[in-house]
């Protein structure tokens, strides 16, 4: 019973400290990284979030620019996962925003012709031009690199986080 307790104990700490993190963000029960990310980047870029919450294929708008937001979240050290940067039709931009033990470390925001940034990586696999199979090597080649990477229009913010 004291594990059962525990749980609902942490339940509560958690769903309060979800309120506070989303607080004056839409309200649901979504993936709170999905709803905190699309509001980081539509800050990042001076943007507004699509007014539905299930709007197809975008999740943001940057003037005419529509923008797609997904998250790739890790635990420090090796990546035990990978991420698929995909272009869509009627989206312009992709924005990844990265996380280590659930900190924001970097916002990779993508142009939606990705031949360029595949070529630059090195990537062999097909359809380059709209798909990058992103690891956390072609991670560490932008962030090691970032003027190369922003000449073929990758927008990079990178964070430090406060203890």
């Amino acid at each position: 019973m004291c594990k059962f307790r525990q749980l609902l104990d942490a339940l509560a700490r958690y769903r309060t400290a979800r309120v506070e993190l989303l607080g004056g963000l839409r309200a649901g029960n979504r993936d709170p990284l999905v709803e905190w990310s699309e509001r980081l980047v539509a800050e990042l870029l001076g943007g507004t979030l699509a007014e539905s919450v299930v709007q197809k294929d975008w999740d943001g708008q940057v003037g005419q620019e529509h923008v797609q937001v997904r998250y790739l979240a890790n635990s420090p050290g090796r990546w035990v996962n990978e991420h698929r940067v995909t272009s869509l039709p009627g989206v312009d931009r992709y924005a990844l925003v990265i996380f280590e033990a659930f900190v924001p470390v970097a916002v990779l925001v993508f142009p939606n012709d990705l031949t360029a940034v595949c070529a630059a990586i090195g990537k062999r696999h097909p359809d380059q031009d709209r798909v990058l199979q992103f690891t956390q090597a072609n991670y560490r080649a932008i962030i090691n690199n970032p003027e190369r990477f922003r000449q073929l229009d990758v927008q990079i913010f990178t964070f430090e986080m406060e203890d």
